[in-house]
């Protein structure tokens, strides 16, 4: 199945605006929760013995601050990253496709001569066959021994 150059081009529109929004998303998620980080830090730090507050109350709201800060700007990373995983998949593929393209072509020219080698093909080649006069195993016409018994043919 094939989609035509229209269909293919509304894609990529949607898949950029997808990650425009998920870029926008999530750098908010990250300001946010950093700003929550950086609130229950300083919660936490800036005891303020006047203000009637315990030392206890202090600790569990800045604590409580810091560790939902944490959450948005986690989930903002994942955001941002995956806005960027097109342009990662493009390059690693621009990387490792001439290698790929490389080993392909050598595994299979490997297989082919091991098939060859013992009168099968690979791609509709066709292989002669001769009879050995000793034991009667087929062997390819090149073969100046026979592989099972070792005769001349």
């Amino acid at each position: 199945m094939s989609i035509s150059d229209q269909e293919y081009e509304e894609m990529k529109a949607n898949a950029r605006k997808r990650g425009r929004n998920l870029i926008t998303v999530g750098l908010i998620l990250v300001v946010a929760g950093l700003v929550l980080l950086v609130w229950g830090i300083v919660d936490v730090l800036n005891i303020d013995i006047e203000s009637g507050l315990p030392f206890l109350w202090k600790m569990i709201v800045g604590g409580a601050l810091s560790s939902i800060g944490i959450i948005p700007f986690g989930v903002g990373m994942y955001f941002y990253m995956a806005s960027k995983m097109d342009k990662i998949a493009k390059f690693y593929s621009r990387a490792t496709g001439p290698a790929m393209r490389y080993t392909t072509e050598n595994v299979t020219d490997g297989f082919a001569t091991g098939l060859q080698k013992h009168g099968m093909s690979l791609g509709g080649k066709e292989t002669i066959k001769v009879k050995c006069r000793n034991c009667g195993y087929l062997e390819s016409e090149d073969a100046e021994f026979c592989s099972k018994c070792g005769q001349s043919i």
